[in-house]
């Protein structure tokens, strides 16, 4: 039953009988279902209807009690699950992650191990639990999964975006993904090219050439016609990574063709009229100097 509402749920299919064969009351009496069946019931909900807190917070107690019950993929399901729904704690994603990267350890370089290392790595950064040592297990085993051909460019576009946002840095994976990324381009879609640039970006790590060939990739997918959501977000994330490489060249360039397109974010183009600014003010005494005379003739709302 719950594989059938799963099935419905993807496609936004909703009937009353259908939700209430996963109800609240069958949910909250669910301490015997198996792991998968308590996370997909959950995510099914809540694609369909509003989250319901009670039984979403009961589902993921239950699934915690039966944590030995679940395999790799369970695991990291689970955790994308709960986490995604903002009903995971921290508790339970410590005993997650701690069971997951055992498992991970035993089989690190099969397929799927890579997307399981991103999921865990996402739900760590979203709840803000991202603490080193666990970090730091994620980022070995990712860094060994790249070096085995064994991990795609989504997977690592989706680590390299986790460890970015919860400021934990490792930089040879970093080097890692960004040779990765560079390798297998033509393989990317746009917001995997963009999460990865942004991401480097945000992680110090300087590749020229990856954000090169990025800006070029990406003016072709804008030419192929991207949705105003993915250029407006994409554009302004890599026309922030160039800034962040010291290409204002570049950002212009991109800034130039979503203006184009009349798909450019305003974040974008305010960082080009930044660096016009900056330009336009900066004195032949260098950075210090054109700081104090752009603070000199700015308003900063101090009297």
């Amino acid at each position: 039953m719950v594989n059938a509402v799963w099935a419905y749920a993807q496609v936004v299919f909703c009937r009353q009988r259908l939700l209430d064969s996963i109800g609240e009351t069958a949910i909250l009496h669910s301490s015997e279902w198996h792991p998968r069946d308590l996370a997909n019931a959950v995510q099914a909900r809540a694609r369909l209807v509003a989250v319901d807190k009670a039984p979403t917070s009961a589902a993921s107690k239950a699934s915690l009690a039966q944590i030995w019950r679940m395999n790799q993929q369970d695991l990291a399901n689970s955790a994308w699950c709960f986490t995604s729904l903002e009903a995971q704690g921290a508790a339970s994603l410590g005993a997650t992650a701690g069971r997951l990267l055992e498992l991970l350890e035993a089989s690190p370089e099969l397929p799927e191990a890579a997307r399981d290392v991103a999921l865990l790595a996402w739900a760590l950064a979203k709840l803000a639990l991202a603490e080193l040592p666990v970090m730091g297990a994620a980022a070995a085993l990712s860094l060994r999964q790249i070096r085995a051909r064994s991990s795609g460019p989504q997977a690592s576009s989706n680590t390299a975006w986790a460890f970015a946002t919860s400021a934990t840095r490792s930089e040879p994976l970093s080097g890692a993904t960004a040779r990765l990324s560079l390798e297998k381009l033509v393989e990317l879609d746009a917001q995997e090219l963009t999460n990865t640039s942004w991401a480097l970006a945000e992680a110090r790590h300087r590749s020229l050439a990856l954000i090169e060939a990025s800006s070029v990739a990406l003016g072709q997918f804008l030419g192929e016609g991207m949705s105003q959501e993915e250029a407006s977000r994409g554009g302004y994330a890599m026309a922030w990574a160039q800034d962040r490489h010291g290409r204002p060249d570049l950002t212009r360039k991109l800034v130039s063709q979503f203006m184009a397109e009349a798909k450019c974010h305003s974040m974008a183009w305010g960082l080009v009229i930044q660096d016009e600014e900056w330009r336009r003010r900066a004195p032949p005494k260098g950075a210090a100097a054109a700081l104090q005379a752009m603070y000199r003739t700015a308003d900063f709302g101090v009297r």
